[in-house]
């Protein structure tokens, strides 16, 4: 296990904030599908970068011989070890702009994570060496035409979508994703968010990743490279 410093601890105070509810929340909402359909030829260890709670490592370990998830909260990790723990995951508190680890992964993935890297393309590059021959790197991330997104869309976002989520989720689950939706931390928390454009997306990974494919889904922007 790496110990945190002050400087981890720091920053994954707003991630601790609202780690219980961001749980709920993802996985009521879980896209694994994604991810378990771009699973890499070769199972024997899987990293998962930005993991939370723990919901898609959870899900690669049924296919991995071994999976790492890493993670800045210690909130986040906590939750992933009560709920999600199995003898072949390690969970890891690691900020993911300076992962350390001296090993190489058959499937490198990550879910909404990159956005929050200070230097995206450095990042990218380290990870990129981590991956070994014939491995896999599979993202996701969020893309928007706006760099922040105003505070009130959020707000205006999450009462358009409580009657249909009542309906997907019945009301007790809609309503507490609701409530979610419009906390102060979560809020607090987007606002400090900086998103790619798709162009901008494409441009980055592609220059890093070349011969990579990019599926849209939705606000969402994934990318899949295979190293041949």
């Amino acid at each position: 296990m790496l110990k945190s410093n002050w400087k981890i601890r720091n920053k994954s105070v707003t991630f601790d904030a609202f780690a219980t509810e961001y749980d709920f929340a993802a996985t009521l909402q879980s896209q694994n599908d994604f991810f378990t359909k771009n699973l890499s030829s070769r199972k024997g260890i899987a990293l998962d970068i930005g993991c939370g709670t723990g919901i898609l490592a959870f899900e690669l370990a049924k296919y991995y011989e071994r999976v790492i998830a890493v993670d800045l909260s210690a909130k986040m990790l906590d939750l992933a070890r009560q709920k999600r723990s199995a003898p072949n995951i390690e969970y890891i508190q690691m900020d993911a702009s300076q992962l350390a680890l001296d090993r190489q992964f058959d499937l490198i993935v990550s879910a909404a994570t990159f956005h929050h890297l200070p230097n995206l393309p450095a990042a990218l590059d380290a990870i990129k060496k981590m991956l070994n021959p014939h491995g896999k790197i599979v993202f996701l991330d969020n893309i928007s035409e706006v760099e922040t997104p105003a505070t009130i869309g959020y707000i205006v976002g999450a009462a358009r979508d409580f009657i249909p989520d009542c309906s997907q989720y019945g009301f007790r689950n809609a309503s507490r994703l609701l409530r979610f939706r419009v906390s102060p931390s979560w809020l607090k928390h987007l606002a400090s968010d900086r998103y790619l454009s798709e162009r901008q997306f494409r441009k980055i990974y592609g220059r890093c990743f070349p011969g990579c494919y990019f599926v849209k889904l939705g606000c969402f922007m994934g990318v899949i490279w295979e190293h041949l």
